[in-house]
């Protein structure tokens, strides 16, 4: 009696992908809100090819996404050779060495991508931000104006406007720069409450009452834009004002030292 065979099954070996192709997926990972997936791919990249300029950038910049700027800045020092990326590289070292604390570092990082190139709005937002740090209130302005001048719908830069602008008692220009975050950060709760913060200083209350409920709307535990409603209404509809401050109270207790007296 003959025995058959069974044919031998072979194990396909594993598909070695290209370093174009591991920096793509990398790329799309990291544009998808996943750093840490953009991280493992060009870890495994650079240990392969230590100068793969383009793969410790985008390391550094998921470092930086991870709330890893020391590390960030390490993966930074490690690219070499790579003209094209000579910008990037010095906004994103700015904005690493800002998140540290060392504001003048940032400062001169932002100046040396501006350099290369004069007109890139999200440069100028962060020198706003990093002369906002150093308490230059009338350059980061200038700065923050630059921005939404040459990218009208950086929200960021309006948003920062607006603070400002509240800040300083303008109201007409508070509401003018909050609308144009809201308009241009969609689903930001922050800017919805803002924008009712520039709308109750001008008077609006009514306006003011639409924002804070499209706030709440987007984020039900936000307990500053129950307390900012809270606050609008209790001259006038004094239960609901109520309900509004002990909502906002079990959100965040802190705020227990700054509601006002009420019965709940």
């Amino acid at each position: 009696m003959t025995r058959k065979s069974t044919p031998k099954t072979s194990t396909e070996a594993p598909r070695v992908r290209s370093a174009e192709q591991i920096m793509s997926l990398a790329w799309q990972a990291y544009g998808e809100g996943r750093p840490r997936e953009a991280e493992a791919l060009c870890a495994r990249l650079v240990k392969a090819r230590p100068d793969h300029a383009h793969g410790w950038f985008l390391r550094g910049l998921a470092a930086a996404t991870l709330g890893k700027p020391k590390l960030a800045l390490k993966h930074f020092e490690r690219v070499r050779d790579a003209p094209d990326l000579l910008p990037a590289l010095a906004q994103a070292g700015g904005r690493a060495l800002l998140d540290l604390g060392d504001v003048e570092a940032a400062l001169a990082r932002f100046q040396e991508a501006l350099s290369y190139r004069a007109d890139d709005a999200s440069t100028y937002y962060f020198l706003g931000l990093a002369s906002l740090r150093q308490g230059a209130g009338e350059e980061a302005r200038r700065f923050l104006r630059q921005a939404a001048m040459l990218e009208p719908k950086l929200g960021p830069a309006h948003y920062e406007l607006g603070v400002m602008a509240l800040n300083a008692g303008q109201a007409a220009q508070a509401v003018a720069s909050f609308s144009a975050a809201v308009e241009h950060m969609a689903g930001s709760p922050e800017a919805l409450n803002n924008l009712g913060l520039a709308h109750q200083s001008a008077g609006d209350a009514e306006a003011a009452e639409a924002s804070y409920r499209r706030a709440l709307e987007l984020n039900g535990n936000y307990a500053e834009a129950w307390f900012n409603l809270g606050v609008l209404l209790r001259a006038t509809r004094s239960g609901e004002a109520n309900a509004c401050f002990s909502r906002a109270r079990k959100l965040n207790p802190a705020l227990a030292e700054v509601l006002p007296d009420h019965d709940d």
